[in-house]
């Protein structure tokens, strides 16, 4: 049975005035007595445990075989391990900026690779908890950057992700995965997403036949012909998987406003004022395009902060993601600040390409996806051996 799911043990007897008591691992369990007991929803701890019944009447006790619990893998959490899990799993993703044609500049462009492994299965151990290696640089040319850490407003306290080797802990909902990033304590959940409908594609002759899904993923590395060195092919059992990610929970992005910081101290847009005021005035947003009015929004308040959520999304040219983002102003420590919003339930995008390069507008020129991908050691070190630059 799957993780959440709930479980019918019955037993038939005969006799006259029988009564029944069910066992857990030896110890009553209170209410369970009637012939039949349905569990509750079943989590890892309850992984192998042995269910009896003692029937019972005037003329003595009858104590039924052991029935036991043993929960199963769906096969997106199969997926999910079998890329993931150690000793020789592993899951890698890439980090880049380059250029779509022609050469790359040290100091703006990049591209490097993070490493994370579990060790033990979620669907018997309990949430795992994942910790990436250091970044690998993979272009010798090319300094290595990392942007900025992200910055949750949550329960009235700014969180920092940080951008490499921030932690995240897996736990099964369900068919599902249960992500939770956490804060730079490696404890806090920041914020959180569900996976769902894995894929596994195994990835095997030459690096420029690469599935559409895969090259439009890791769009430059395919799109630039000097990127790659010509006719590359795939190590033996290259592969990745493919996946849908959703946000659990509102996750309440916060920004800088005006210096740009890496630290939980982001910069304000309006001091020693309230969000009824500053918004009253109007704030504007460059990136957006926008000013934006007390009237442009609700305010309500989230985890003790007042928060502003504007009622219509930010434009898809200054979010350049499939998913729905909503400026947000919110009111921290008698100053106002502003960040974004990803509500409950949007689809996570996670990358895109250039579909149209003449068209006049970045939005025209680009096409946004709204899947995820992770790959394998084999394929990360692929690519690796066929860079040029």
């Amino acid at each position: 049975m799957l993780t959440d799911a709930t479980a019918t043990f019955s037993v038939s007897a005969s006799g006259a005035g029988l009564t029944y008591q069910w066992k857990k691992n030896g110890t009553a369990i209170a209410g369970a007595t009637a012939a039949t007991y349905v569990t509750p929803a079943a989590g890892y701890a309850d992984s192998a445990a042995l269910y009896t019944v003692v029937v019972s009447n005037a003329d003595g006790n009858a104590v039924s075989a052991p029935a036991r619990l043993d929960l199963t893998l769906s096969a997106n959490q199969q997926a999910f391990e079998d890329l993931i899990l150690g000793p020789v799993g592993g899951s890698y993703e890439f980090v880049w900026n380059l250029n779509y044609s022609g050469l790359q500049t040290s100091g703006t462009n990049y591209a490097w690779s993070d490493f994370a492994v579990q060790v033990q299965s979620p669907l018997t151990h309990g949430p795992q908890t994942a910790s990436p290696t250091a970044p690998v640089n993979m272009a010798s040319t090319l300094a290595f950057m990392t942007g900025t850490p992200l910055r949750i407003l949550k329960n009235g306290a700014i969180l920092v992700v940080p951008t490499t080797q921030s932690s995240s802990t897996a736990s099964y909902v369900g068919s599902d995965v249960r992500i939770d990033y956490l804060a730079a304590d490696n404890a806090t959940v920041a914020w959180s997403q569900i996976r769902t409908d894995y894929t596994t594609v195994l990835l095997a002759g030459v690096l420029a036949g690469s599935s559409n899904d895969y090259a439009h993923f890791y769009n430059s590395f395919f799109s630039n012909p000097a990127i790659l060195k010509p006719a590359s092919t795939y190590l033996a059992g290259a592969s990745y998987i493919k996946y849908s990610a959703t946000a659990r929970g509102d996750r309440y992005n916060a920004f800088d406003c005006a210096a740009a910081t890496t630290d939980a101290n982001i910069t304000p847009c309006r001091t020693g004022t309230t969000l009824t005021v500053a918004l009253s005035a109007g704030l504007t947003s460059v990136s957006d395009a926008t000013t934006y009015v007390l009237a442009d929004g609700v305010v309500s308040t989230v985890g003790g902060v007042p928060v502003w959520v504007a009622n219509v999304a930010r434009p898809q040219s200054s979010t350049l993601s499939w998913t729905p983002q909503y400026r947000i102003y919110f009111q921290l420590n008698g100053d106002v600040y502003t960040g974004s919003i990803i509500k409950d339930g949007a689809v996570l995008g996670g990358s895109y390409y250039v579909s149209n390069p003449a068209a006049a507008t970045v939005i025209d020129r680009l096409t946004f996806l709204p899947f995820q991908i992770r790959m394998n050691k084999a394929a990360r070190d692929s690519i690796a051996a066929a860079l040029n630059i």
